[in-house]
């Protein structure tokens, strides 16, 4: 994308100007009149690398700049402003270089005969598929203003559910690997300080002192190839986890994990009733769905058995009961599934479910926050009270000695 100034005016005479990423000049040119407004000059621009548009660049488009996107295209369809104008005034106020770069291309795409559903396709790292099958569905019902609220509530959702899990996860990992730093830090610091001193005194060590200090030496006697075994341990790890059997072997772990397990399997289940429920009232159809909820699932456990599911729908075995049979759903699920389907009403039977095992995930959550916290404190303690203790019978020790 390239960065292009122009200048205009309105059917008015009034003058306007302004900024606009698109691949050419044409594109341009092409959207200011889509726009009414007749084009004098189109110029391109250097870009200037500003710490906000870097930042923009390296990050891409976060989840709740989608969901402003949608929900300002619903408003501006829902008061009959053409899509290629709401999307160029959408692209005007984002703050986003990759949002507004992406906007400039759909307007390119629109403008040559594209629809909305397209446009947003081909930008798969700014659109989710689930948006874009939700808006192919609205092109042929006609409710485009509901979907795209839709599925602005339902990215939104799915970035709360997120957040809760990384804040749940965050503080345990902080004081743990701040407590080891500060212990490293001591150990390779501050004890061998008393070995000099005993050394003085001609004094021996104590016991632990001796450990920890036998600890310190070790590291930085062989401080090059610890680093390095760790490094390549790391890279070898990484490596192994980028294989599809490395993934899977970490997701089945997960799953296994006590406390973690359970909110894993809680946060799959919440978000897989949830996506097939929004896609279902949008209309897509059911065959379309699974495709995208397999695509979209974190958990490799959960998207080989989904991948089975709907193998198992195509020879005409419904929904229900191959999900009884993977094993990874809940019985109450898979039961309000068949009366769903049952009924025609499978969509308000997957949102009540979605809302209920949201909030198992919310408990499971305060669960794991409530069992870390006392496991944490229990650790720490221990871990600095051998610090101290041995730093404190170093002093005694040596205290006896001057005497």
């Amino acid at each position: 994308m390239q960065l292009y100034a122009y200048k205009a005016f309105t059917g008015d005479g009034d003058p306007v100007r302004g900024l606009m990423e698109a691949p050419r000049s044409d594109d341009v040119r092409d959207a200011l009149l889509a726009r009414s407004l007749r084009v004098v000059d189109v110029r391109r621009r250097r870009r200037a690398l500003s710490p906000v548009a870097l930042a923009s660049a390296l990050t891409g488009v976060r989840p709740d700049q989608v969901v402003m996107f949608c929900r300002q295209l619903a408003t501006f369809v829902r008061v009959g402003i053409p899509v290629v104008t709401a999307v160029t005034t959408i692209a005007e106020q984002s703050g986003s270089a990759r949002m507004r770069a992406a906007c400039a291309a759909m307007i390119a795409d629109l403008e040559r005969g594209a629809s909305l559903s397209e446009a947003l396709a081909a930008h798969p790292a700014v659109f989710p598929a689930l948006t874009v099958d939700m808006v192919r569905a609205a092109e042929v019902s006609g409710d485009l203003v509901a979907v795209l609220g839709q599925a602005g509530r339902h990215i939104e959702r799915e970035a709360a559910a997120r957040r809760r899990i990384r804040a749940a996860m965050t503080y345990p990992s902080v004081v743990l690997g701040m407590a080891m730093l500060i212990a490293a830090g001591m150990v390779a610091f501050v004890l061998p300080q008393f070995r000099d001193l005993f050394r003085e005194y001609h004094t021996g060590l104590p016991v632990a002192v001796r450990v920890l200090l036998g600890v310190s030496d070790t590291l930085h006697a062989h401080a090059v190839p610890i680093l390095l075994g760790v490094l390549v341990l790391v890279l070898a790890l990484g490596r192994v986890l980028r294989t599809d059997s490395g993934r899977m072997a970490r997701d089945v772990l997960v799953l296994r994990l006590p406390l973690v397990g359970g909110m894993a399997r809680a946060a799959a289940v919440e978000r897989f009733c949830r996506t097939l429920s929004d896609m279902l009232v949008a209309g897509v159809p059911i065959t379309r769905i699974l495709p995208v909820i397999v695509a979209t699932t974190g958990n490799r456990v959960y998207r080989r058995a989904l991948r089975e599911v709907a193998a198992q729908m195509t020879v005409g075995e419904g929904f229900s009961r191959p999900l009884r049979r993977t094993g990874l759903f809940p019985p109450m699920v898979t039961q309000m599934i068949r009366v769903g389907e049952e009924t025609g009403t499978l969509d308000v039977h997957l949102a009540e479910a979605s809302v209920m095992y949201g909030e198992e995930l919310e408990y499971r959550i305060k669960r794991l926050t409530a069992v870390a916290e006392p496991v944490l404190v229990v650790g720490v303690a221990t871990m600095v009270g051998f610090l101290a203790v041995s730093m404190v019978s170093a002093i005694y020790s040596l205290a006896g000695a001057i005497r």
